[in-house]
């Protein structure tokens, strides 16, 4: 259903102006909290847009034009050598794309989105089969149709991806992998590159995602892991790596509710609200108060239950978590050297620090990539901070970074990224 056009309605604005940062942060420490920060809102690579009457140059159409969904992409994807690509400074529609798309993700170098109808289309870096249909080119900038079998309907993607590599649950409950595959990341002893979406030796699965050389997933009540485990990201007590899903030790009883992941990191968002990560630590994105790695579980202390958390973190020198509690507080943790905490600082916080949205806004989800973070409020606003160096927050302009959360031109109802590309959804 389209959202009202009102005056005080984003969709109403025909472009949204920066806003400034005016409310205090707070540190969580176990309990306490301490240093007045400044305030900080966010936005991810990937945004979806829900404005009435659709939008000019849309992607995507249903038969008869009643409904109408565009994604937007903006920053650039991971580069592989020499490959050519298009930075994008400003959320730039992308084509190709047929029908109305319910959910995009991204992974360092491809971006994806699937339809109501569970079909799912790829974009950008390419090379190492990304694209899924068997074809490899180095860059490709227009939508692709994924090649499943016939009959196959995707109900839901991993977010965010694989590095280099794609994963996708049917309606059944079976998992679908391809490209990269090069340290058993897609939970497949072999082969090390994937062509076209292959299935999984596991049934039941309800969530996957993955980040780098490793990937989680849940099937059947249990949590799982495959790939590299060199910084303990899979969770296995050790550092070693697997070929086939392994189980994940030292959570508690009870439901996983959502996963997430980054280079070298994972967690898992309990059904009771109690937030979970492990794996590499080096700038405190684990937030718990050190920066050692952890091959176990470590139960991040919040001050109330967490509805939504996404990790962000592209290499060793970054690595940040943005968080939403059901209080509808903000809190965010680890890299914070390009401004990526939002907190007015370009130091790290090796444990949770609160976070305001400028003008009163409360954020409804978040995200983060490489460099940047991003939110979507409960109006639908997007906003992004941290580094600008690719563009990947979206602004159009050529400041190195913001500190302090800005507010993008468009309405949004998701946003996902993973390195530095950010892509964006709008629809009616």
């Amino acid at each position: 259903m389209p959202w009202p056009a009102t005056p005080d309605h984003p969709c109403s604005r025909r472009v949204v102006g920066f806003a400034s940062v005016g409310s205090p942060n707070k540190r969580w420490q176990r309990g306490k909290a301490s240093l007045p920060l400044a305030a900080l809102g966010l936005v991810s690579a990937v945004v979806l847009a829900a404005c009435g009457g659709g939008t000019p140059g849309s992607s995507s159409s249903s038969p008869g034009g009643a409904d109408h969904t565009v994604v937007y992409a903006f920053g650039v994807a991971g580069t592989k050598g020499k490959v050519a690509q298009t930075q994008h400074d400003t959320p730039t529609p992308i084509h190709g794309i047929s029908g109305s798309v319910v959910q995009i993700a991204t992974s360092n170098s491809t971006t994806y989105a699937l339809t109501s109808s569970g079909t799912v289309y790829a974009w950008g870096v390419a090379s190492l089969d990304e694209l899924g249909n068997g074809t490899a080119p180095a860059y490709t900038s227009t939508a692709e149709k994924v090649d499943f079998p016939s009959g196959v309907r995707i109900t839901k993607l991993a977010n965010p991806m694989p590095f280099d590599a794609a994963m996708a649950i049917d309606a059944t409950g079976d998992l679908w992998a391809w490209g990269l595959n090069g340290e058993h990341d897609l939970c497949e002893a072999s082969p090390s590159l994937i062509p076209r979406p292959t299935k999984v030796d596991l049934s039941q699965v309800t969530l996957a995602t993955g980040a780098r050389t490793h990937s989680l997933v849940y099937a059947k009540g249990t949590l799982y892991a495959c790939g590299n485990g060199a910084n303990g990201q899979l969770g296995t007590g050790d550092t070693t790596s697997v070929t086939k899903p392994t189980p994940v030790i030292g959570l508690p009883k009870g439901k996983v509710k959502a996963l997430t992941s980054s280079w070298g990191g994972s967690g898992a968002l309990m059904e009771s609200g109690a937030y979970y990560d492990w794996g590499y630590n080096r700038t405190g994105q684990l937030g718990v108060g050190s920066t050692a790695d952890s091959p176990f579980p470590d139960h991040v202390i919040l001050p109330s239950a967490v509805t939504q958390v996404f990790q962000g973190g592209s290499g060793p020198d970054n690595g940040q978590t943005q968080a939403i509690l059901t209080n509808g507080s903000q809190w965010a943790w680890g890299s914070g050297r390009w401004g990526q905490l939002g907190n007015q600082s370009t130091g790290n916080e090796h444990l949770p620090v609160q976070i305001t949205l400028p003008n009163g806004a409360n954020a409804a989800s978040v995200a983060s990539g490489g460099y940047a973070s991003y939110a979507v409020d409960t109006s639908g606003g997007l906003w992004a901070w941290g580094r600008n160096n690719d563009g990947q927050l979206g602004t159009g302009r050529t400041e190195p970074l913001r500190r302090t959360p800005v507010q993008l031109h468009i309405t949004a109802r998701q946003v996902s990224s993973t390195a530095q590309n950010v892509a964006v959804l709008s629809g009616s």
